[in-house]
């Protein structure tokens, strides 16, 4: 009998143990991915050339690092997604979207928050960080909810038939050749700002319409033409002393009175308070581009 209860005992303490250890199994962490088509990174710094493909959905925290010499291809139809304050920082090669050398479009590419109620600003952007490269393009991409959605700086993407909205700059262009041609921007703080003075960006056939300011101009070599720049609140707002010559844009109106309205130079006084240059726009679009924006 004592060893029938022995026997017993072993066996209860054997079930309560099995019993607490299941109990205190840890319960998985929030934000991994559920599946093997949800891929989560975080701080991650790319080793080698990837391509991200549309049949998963790839979710980024902190920093995207694309080094020098490696190349990140994000295909079309692909989703990524970005937390707070997430950042993309390229120093290698980024390609997004439909291939420049393919004619018809593919499905867009979506670079989004991953806040359930986003706003402009959730994510910092993707930075093009003295890259010098020429390969890198954005095309058929969605861009949204960024602080800066484009930060271009002293390199030279082609950015064609992208939507870049609700970001608080859509594109900045600093010391940069680069072609902003073909897309939609649209409900920005800012749509384009430019800056650096040896430089020419090509801002052509764009629909820059219902942002806090369409394009804010500190480069005046800056080739700015057959836009629509109507329903901005400033179409455009020079920041430089000298003057700007744009030509063969769509403001809204042909009517100059009301085009010197939404331009923001030397004839603003009362507003500007430092020393900036006059714009120069005629001659006019009379009518609105109808090849303007993505195709």
């Amino acid at each position: 009998m004592k060893i029938q209860r022995f026997q017993l005992n072993i066996l209860l303490i054997l079930s309560f143990s099995l019993a607490v250890s299941g109990c205190n199994d840890p319960a998985p962490i929030a934000g991994e991915p559920e599946n093997d088509s949800e891929v989560v990174l975080q701080d991650y710094l790319l080793a080698e050339g990837e391509t991200w493909h549309p049949e998963k959905t790839y979710t980024v925290h902190g920093t995207l690092e694309i080094p020098p010499d490696v190349t990140l291809e994000i295909l079309p139809g692909t989703t990524v997604k970005f937390g707070r304050d997430a950042l993309v920082k390229v120093r290698g090669v980024l390609k997004v979207g439909t291939s420049l050398s393919q004619g018809g479009l593919g499905e867009p590419v979506h670079l989004t928050s991953d806040n359930i109620g986003p706003q402009p600003g959730d994510w910092k952007g993707i930075l093009f960080d003295h890259t010098h490269d020429l390969e890198s393009f954005l095309r058929g991409t969605i861009v949204e909810y960024a602080t800066v959605a484009l930060d271009i700086k002293t390199t030279s993407p082609t950015v064609v038939d992208c939507t870049l909205r609700l970001n608080k700059t859509a594109i900045a262009l600093d010391g940069s050749n680069a072609k902003i041609q073909h897309n939609e921007i649209l409900d920005n703080n800012t749509g384009i700002s430019t800056t650096g003075r040896q430089t020419r960006p090509q801002i052509e056939k764009n629909n820059v319409t219902k942002n806090e300011t369409g394009i804010i101009c500190e480069n005046v070599q800056s080739i700015i033409r057959d836009n629509n720049l109507n329903g901005n609140i400033h179409a455009l707002r020079l920041q430089v002393k000298f003057d700007l010559q744009i030509a063969n844009n769509w403001w809204g109106t042909p009517v100059t009175e009301e085009i010197d309205r939404v331009i923001l130079d030397a004839s603003d006084r009362d507003i500007i308070n430092k020393q900036v240059g006059n714009v120069y726009y005629q001659p006019i679009a009379e009518t609105r581009i109808v090849d303007a924006g993505p195709r």
